[in-house]
């Protein structure tokens, strides 16, 4: 196992420290690491810093009910493309099956998901044995995982089994939104019967998917250094948009390289930062707008945009429509005419 393997922060600074109302500055400041750019996103930590970030905002978060409050606002709040490998599979077993494949872009934990008699379990544990993960850190993945799955099945699905190695009273806290009391266990683990294993998804999306897998597999491809650097760039500005960050010096960051590094090898490749910034958005828009329901100021947020405005405006320079006027065009079903023109 690498334990030389980073993660980004995104999901702690960004994201749940946010939603808790913690300062992400006092957060890293608290747990030894004011070392970091404070509140990057592009700062990459190892497994053990990721988890001290998360013990520390637990301290610091004014919630008591902080896991289950947390794992529902990350479920529907900002669109993070590695769960579209959920929520776009034909059922529950399918998609985590995919999000285990990805789920390293959310952090340094290790999922598996596999048969276990006549139940559909799914496991979830720290990447590097040297740096054990959080009972709440645990806890959270439960929650986030059936949260997503219900709005996936647009059913209250419930697991018949369920754990992790926390206190009664932490376990308690989040029994009332599983509907099972979890277990004390040194694994954190959730378990659905066959049924529901095998439950279509109504958000099932393969065309949404393809195009989903291959942006994930690019974000996987961004830390390493034999891949094409547009490649690389293409696959940071995927893990970076959701949280604002396109500058050509985040990316140079989240590469490990020096912006002028990076602009020296784009320059060679033929291109430069700002046409692959412009493609990427581009494309995501595209997608965004023609395979889901994503309002046009979700899309934005997306797209690291000020406003719907400035995302409007970019959008009308790439295709000469507004985003919805595209939308309602592409959505027209074609006629026999303009199939032969």
């Amino acid at each position: 196992m690498d334990t030389s393997q980073t993660y980004s922060l995104y999901m702690a600074t960004d994201v749940a420290c946010r939603i808790l109302g913690v300062d992400p500055r006092v957060m890293l400041e608290t747990a030894g690491l004011s070392t970091l750019l404070h509140g990057r996103t592009e700062a990459r930590v190892t497994a053990q810093q990721y988890f001290d970030c998360w013990n520390t905002m637990e301290v610091l978060s004014p919630r008591p009910d902080y896991v289950p409050h947390l794992g529902v606002a990350i479920s529907r709040g900002p669109v993070i493309p590695v769960f579209f490998t959920l929520s776009c599979a034909p059922d529950m077993e399918t998609g985590l099956m995919r999000l285990a494949r990805f789920k390293s872009l959310l952090g340094p934990t290790l999922m598996r998901v596999f048969r276990d008699d006549a139940l559909l379990r799914v496991e979830f544990e720290s990447v590097d044995a040297r740096a054990p993960m959080p009972p709440s850190f645990g806890a959270l993945h439960l929650v986030v995982a059936v949260e997503n799955i219900r709005g996936a099945a647009a059913h209250l699905v419930s697991p018949v089994a369920a754990g992790f190695d926390g206190t009664e009273e932490d376990r308690r806290m989040v029994a009332g939104h599983l509907g099972v009391m979890p277990e004390r266990s040194h694994v954190s683990y959730v378990a659905f019967s066959r049924e529901d294993a095998n439950r279509r998804f109504i958000s099932e999306n393969p065309s949404l998917w393809a195009d989903i897998e291959a942006d994930l597999k690019l974000q996987l491809a961004a830390q390493n250094d034999r891949w094409p650097i547009t490649d690389r760039v293409r696959g940071a500005l995927v893990d970076l948009m959701p949280a604002g960050r396109t500058g050509a010096e985040d990316v140079a960051i989240a590469l490990g390289i020096s912006r002028s590094t990076l602009q020296r090898r784009l320059r060679d490749d033929g291109t430069t930062y700002q046409a692959v910034l412009d493609v990427v958005r581009r494309d995501m828009a595209i997608r965004y707008l023609t395979k889901t329901t994503l309002r046009a100021d979700e899309i934005s947020g997306a797209l690291a945009y000020r406003d719907a405005n400035s995302f409007s405006r970019s959008f009308r320079r790439w295709t000469g429509q507004a985003p919805l006027a595209f939308r309602e065009v592409s959505a027209r079903p074609t006629t026999p005419t303009e199939e032969t023109e």
